[in-house]
């Protein structure tokens, strides 16, 4: 029934770069586990990219109560894989992913057909945890389950077969997106000099136009994020800006950008939720910034450290368009959730992904 040890570590490393390879999830988003025992289970570590794993960096938790020994952390989301095993004896693989249609219609946050829908909580929270737990004792006879404005969680009773659900929800998601979604293709046709946009910190920039984020940029109006780790790797939002290099630029700083502060060359702050409330809010914005602008005429504008991360920005303000010209029956992420998100995420689980 349960893997040997050796065969769970090697199971998930293979699932890792499996994952990546089928763009089922990237970077370090989503989770791994295989079931060792009737009381514990391998997982990937927090903060690891899937491409660096060794067995070694796996971590062994027990489901009765998530704990685990030694100096790597496990997965913060742990708790939702313990829950799992705890409902579900004959589970022995799970993953958890960020795949990309699916991703956007659990951004409506209501049950499809053959996935139920977990209510939201932040990642890594008893809420969460017990929000998915819900959803999967009233659905004993599901094995795929959406996570509100997060992701997907696919039990199996091995790799195999977790795969083949993971992939065939991704399909009938994707059929749902294109049946309600058909904007009209627009083709990015004005010149945009990224090297004009110098941002010590971010130096690698990409553009990329697909018709979801051409259709958000036809609107005219700033994206919220309807996925949560969108707020965390790209922004607490997305602006819409003219086709000007300037603009897009201080767009990504997170700075107004009003004319006369160009022609004054003031750093007049974003208004927002947070700044309405007192304190810091110039270092505030300094420091959440974004890492993605949408122009017009151009398409996303992605700022990132390198090329690799560029990429991945690219790759989520495509999803996070896609949930957006998606979903009709639910709101994207409060201002001040999708800030605090977004600092967090910066001031923390981003350093350790870099070490």
């Amino acid at each position: 029934m349960y893997y040997s040890e050796t065969e769970a570590r090697k199971l998930v490393i293979e699932a890792g770069l499996r994952l990546l390879e089928n763009k089922l999830i990237a970077r370090t988003w989503g989770n791994i586990s295989a079931r060792i025992s009737k009381d514990e289970f391998i997982i990937t570590p927090s903060g690891r990219a899937y491409d660096r794993l060794t067995p070694d960096d796996l971590v062994k938790v027990k489901v009765s109560d998530c704990s685990y020994r030694g100096n790597v952390k496990p997965s913060s989301e742990k708790g939702v894989h313990a829950a799992a095993y705890a409902l579900r004896a004959h589970v022995g693989f799970i993953i958890h992913t960020h795949q990309y249609y699916a991703s956007a219609v659990a951004a409506e946050c209501r049950d499809i057909r053959t996935a139920p829908c977990a209510a939201y909580g932040l990642p890594g929270t008893t809420r969460l945890k017990k929000a998915v737990s819900e959803s999967i004792r009233n659905n004993p006879y599901e094995s795929t389950f959406l996570m509100a404005r997060h992701g997907t969680l696919i039990l199996g009773s091995d790799m195999e077969e977790a795969f083949r659900k993971a992939e065939s929800l991704e399909d009938k998601c994707k059929n749902l997106v294109e049946s309600r979604v058909r904007p009209v293709p627009v083709e990015a046709g004005r010149d945009f000099d990224t090297s004009k946009i110098n941002i010590k910190a971010l130096p690698c920039v990409k553009v990329v136009s697909d018709p979801y984020i051409m259709k958000c940029i036809e609107k005219g109006k700033p994206v919220g994020s309807f996925i949560d780790d969108f707020a965390q790797i790209a922004g607490p939002d997305i602006q819409v800006v003219e086709c000007d290099e300037w603009a897009a630029e201080r767009a990504l700083l997170g700075y107004s950008t009003n004319t006369a502060a160009k022609e004054f060359a003031l750093k007049v702050p974003m208004t927002g939720a947070l700044d309405r409330m007192g304190g810091q809010q110039p270092a505030l914005n300094s420091v959440i910034g974004r890492n993605a602008v949408l122009v017009k005429g151009v398409g996303a504008v992605c700022a990132g450290k390198d090329e690799s991360d560029a990429e991945a920005i690219a790759m989520i303000v495509s999803k996070n368009c896609a949930a957006a010209c998606y979903t009709k029956y639910a709101r994207p992420l409060g201002a001040i959730d999708a800030r605090l998100q977004r600092y967090i995420y910066l001031t923390k689980y981003s350093k350790k992904m870099d070490a």
